[in-house]
């Protein structure tokens, strides 16, 4: 059985994932999409490990190229888990 999900603590594992693969504290919001933030190919596929890692989720590398926001990824998780 799977642990219920905080979206707060989703939120915040995501914000400090992007901070460590290069984004700037400052610039992240729901709104702002991944590519804006710098977040190159090699960040995407350490977030997609994170994320397996943290969650036990398995998001296709695919979906997270596809530019998304933080909302949207934090959306994704949340589904997922």
């Amino acid at each position: 059985m799977s642990r219920p999900i905080n979206l707060a603590a989703v939120r915040a594992f995501v914000e400090r994932e992007l901070v460590d693969f290069g984004a700037e504290p400052g610039t992240i919001s729901d709104e702002a999409r991944l590519e804006e933030l710098d977040i190159d190919s090699l960040g995407v596929v350490e977030l997609t490990a994170s994320i397996k890692h943290e969650y036990a989720v398995d998001v296709p590398l695919e979906v997270l190229t596809k530019n998304l926001t933080v909302a949207e990824v934090v959306d994704l998780i949340r589904t997922a888990a």
